[in-house]
C-alpha cells in the first residue's frame, strides 16, 4: 500500500487491524467530534486509515448496564440520550462541559490502537493528546450513576495585555447533609485544555460544610497561576469569586435534589 493511499476499512476489527500492520506510518481520519472537541483529520504523512463509515465510532447504545457513545456521534444526538439529559441537563453543552461532566460521573472511555482497545478514564483525554497511532472509539456511562451536582463559570475579558476567556467546571457530591464526598474542578484559559484545581479539591473533599468553607477553598485557586505579568495577576484575581459562586451553585443544586428529612414523632 502506498503511503499516499487511503485506506476504508469497513468495520472495527478491519480498522484495528490496519493500524497494527502498519503501526508508526498511519494517520486516522474520521473528522472532528462535537462531543469530545477533537478531530482527527487525517492529512497527515503515512497511511490514512478513514474511519467515517465505521458505525462503532458514532453509533450511541444503550441497555439496563448503561450507555456508549461512538466518540464522534452526533452531539446533537448524544444530547437527546435520557441518561444524558438526567446527568447534563436539558441545557446545550459543550464538548468541554460534557467531558467534564462525565468524567465526574466516572465516564470511561475505550480507545482504538495497534491491533486491539484499551479503556482509560475519560479525564485523561483532556489533560494529554493520544498517540499518533491511537483514537477515541467511544464513551461509556454506566447507568447507576452518582448524584453529583454541576455548575460552569465563564468570563470573557477585553483589556489589552489583559484579554483572555476563563471557565470554571464544578462538580460536587455531598456525603450527608453538610458534608462534602467529592468536589472535582478544574479550569480552561483561552484555548488551553482543562487542568485540575487539585487544591481546592483537597480543602473540600470530605470537609464539613461552614460559615466560610468554600471562600477558603476558592483562594487556593489562584495558586494555580505564577507569574508577575498582567494577566497573570488579573486571572489570579478573577478566578476566585468565579469558583466561589459555582461552587455555591452546585451546593445549592445538591441540597435540592436529597428528600426532606423525615419528621419525628
Amino acid at each position: 500500500m502506498e503511503a499516499s493511499k487511503v485506506a476504508r476499512p469497513r468495520h472495527l476489527r478491519e480498522a484495528l487491524g490496519l493500524a497494527f500492520v502498519h503501526r508508526g506510518r498511519i494517520q486516522w481520519r474520521a473528522g472532528r467530534s462535537g462531543f469530545l472537541g477533537v478531530e482527527y483529520a487525517g492529512d497527515g504523512d503515512g497511511i490514512i486509515v478513514d474511519v467515517g463509515d465505521v458505525p462503532d465510532f458514532r453509533e450511541i447504545q444503550s441497555d439496563r448496564h448503561g450507555l456508549k457513545i461512538g466518540a464522534f456521534a452526533d452531539i446533537e444526538n448524544v444530547a437527546r440520550e435520557p441518561l444524558i439529559r438526567s446527568a447534563l441537563g436539558d441545557a446545550p453543552f459543550g464538548p468541554e462541559a460534557a467531558r467534564f461532566r462525565l468524567a465526574a460521573l466516572g465516564a470511561q472511555l475505550i480507545v482504538a490502537g495497534m491491533g486491539s482497545t484499551r479503556t482509560t478514564r475519560l479525564d485523561t483525554l483532556g489533560s494529554r493528546s493520544l498517540p499518533d497511532n491511537e483514537i477515541p472509539l467511544a464513551v461509556t456511562l454506566k447507568a447507576d450513576l452518582p448524584k453529583v451536582a454541576f455548575a460552569d463559570r465563564r468570563i470573557r475579558r477585553k483589556d489589552g495585555v489583559a484579554t483572555f476567556e476563563l471557565r470554571i467546571f464544578v462538580a460536587l457530591a455531598l456525603s450527608g447533609m453538610h458534608r462534602v464526598g467529592t468536589a472535582t474542578i478544574a479550569y480552561t484559559l483561552d484555548d488551553g485544555p482543562p487542568v485540575a484545581l487539585t487544591e481546592v479539591a483537597e480543602a473540600l473533599t470530605g470537609a464539613m460544610i461552614a460559615k466560610g468553607t468554600f471562600a477558603g477553598a476558592a483562594r487556593h485557586a489562584a495558586d494555580a497561576f505564577r507569574g508577575d505579568d498582567e494577566k497573570t495577576s488579573v486571572v489570579r484575581r478573577t478566578i476566585i469569586p468565579l469558583v466561589l459562586s459555582a461552587l455555591k451553585e452546585a451546593y445549592d443544586s445538591s441540597r435540592a435534589s436529597e428528600p426532606p428529612p423525615r419528621a419525628r414523632r
